[in-house]
Formats: structure tokens, sequence, C-alpha cells
């Protein structure tokens, strides 16, 4: 992390750590039953990190920021598969990994002190995103179209703990929903003696992270 004065311009970096309250994976995104649409796997409390890139002109009350976070998330389970014969159990990792590069700008809003401030913004984001699932150690390829894009909103907190030191936090919405598809290579793989068949063909799945976004991290000025 660094910071450097250029200018009338600061810019200044932040590493955070993130915790998403909620998103989904839906299995059925295209079948024409509303029903099975609507079908998903949630997730709950998934972790991430991040960092980001802010330009503040000297005396203004705004800055703009740069930022790019790594998403990821993944469930271990054992389903019943039929067509072993006899039908059995099988693990089955099922997940998802999202990158969100997003571009906006935030307003400080005037309350606060010389120790802490309070800014509020928004802007305008891409999602590189694939889903992870594999069948008895067997991994679907993501294939295909991997980007989404939306919008967010956020409100962000900072103290000054050291000159030029920060520590962050924040509350971040966004809805970002993103088609992608999957394909296994192989039609059919072996577990305990039994032999597993494979979906075969690519395979749809939407992805959307519609929760919260919270963060908290160190933010650095060095001029």
């Amino acid at each position: 992390m660094a910071t450097a004065q250029t200018g009338e311009w600061n810019i200044s970096a932040v590493v955070r750590g993130l915790l998403i309250t909620s998103s989904k994976i839906y299995p059925n995104p295209n079948n024409p039953s509303f029903d099975l649409r609507i079908v998903n796997t949630p997730f709950t409390s998934v972790t991430g990190y991040g960092g980001e890139i802010r330009i503040q002109r000297f005396g203004t009350s705004y800055f703009l920021y740069l930022s790019a976070e790594v998403l990821s998330e993944l469930r271990s389970e054992q389903k019943l598969d039929g067509s072993i014969n006899p039908p059995r159990r099988v693990p089955v990792d099922d997940g998802y990994r999202m990158i969100p590069v997003e571009l906006g700008g935030q307003v400080y809003v005037p309350i606060g002190s010389q120790s802490w401030k309070l800014s509020m913004g928004g802007g305008i984001g891409a999602y590189h995103t694939e889903r992870i699932y594999s069948i008895a150690g067997v991994s679907a390829q993501s294939v295909g179209n991997r980007f989404g894009f939306g919008i967010h909103v956020s409100i962000n907190m900072e103290y000054l703990v050291l000159p030029k030191v920060s520590i962050t936090a924040g509350i971040k919405f966004r809805d970002p929903e993103v088609d992608v598809r999957n394909k296994f290579e192989v039609a059919s793989t072996t577990y305990n003696n039994g032999i597993i068949a494979l979906p075969q063909g690519e395979f749809p799945s939407r992805i959307n992270v519609d929760g919260m976004t919270l963060s908290a991290g160190l933010r650095l000025e060095i001029l």
C-alpha cells in the first residue's frame, strides 16, 4: 500500500476485508417452469478481500475510486446419485467466485471532526463470475461469458488513528446477477467402485450476490 502526492491531487490506497450477507446460485435459470426457475442454493456470510485506489483534489470534499475485490464460497455436501446401482451418496462441491471491479465517487458528509469522517456515494461495476462445481472430485469447467454489469451505492466511515493512517469501515448495496455456464469434459467417473454418469453438454446457472457488503480495513496516505 502506498500514497503519493501528484500536483494538486492526493492518491491513497485502501485494503479491506469483506463480509457479504447473502447470495444465491440458481441452477435452473432458463427452465420454463417458474417454480423450478426460482429454486436456489443460498449462501450467507460469504467472506472476501479487496483493495482500492482513491484520488482526491486538495481542498475538495469528494474523491474518486477504483476498487477490486475477490469473493469466494464453496459448499461440500453428500448427495444421492441415482445413476449408480444401487443409488448412493457422492460428494458434491458447489459454489462460486466473483471478482467485482468498480469505479465510483464519494462525497464527504459535513459532519464529523478532524479525526473521523463520513462519506456517501456510488458508481458502476463489472463482475467477473464463475460457478465452482464438481461431482466426486471431477470439476465442471467454466465456458462462455462470465461477466455481468451493475451499479452500487455505499457509505464509508474513516477514523484517523495515526498521522496518515485511518481505520475504515463501510457498507455497500449492490445486486449483480450473472448468467454463467459450465461443462464436464468427461462423461463419467468412478467412485467407491461404482460408475457415476456426469451431465453432458453445457448447463447454465445464475449467480446473484444480493446481500449487503460489510467491510473493514486501513487507508494509508504518504505525502
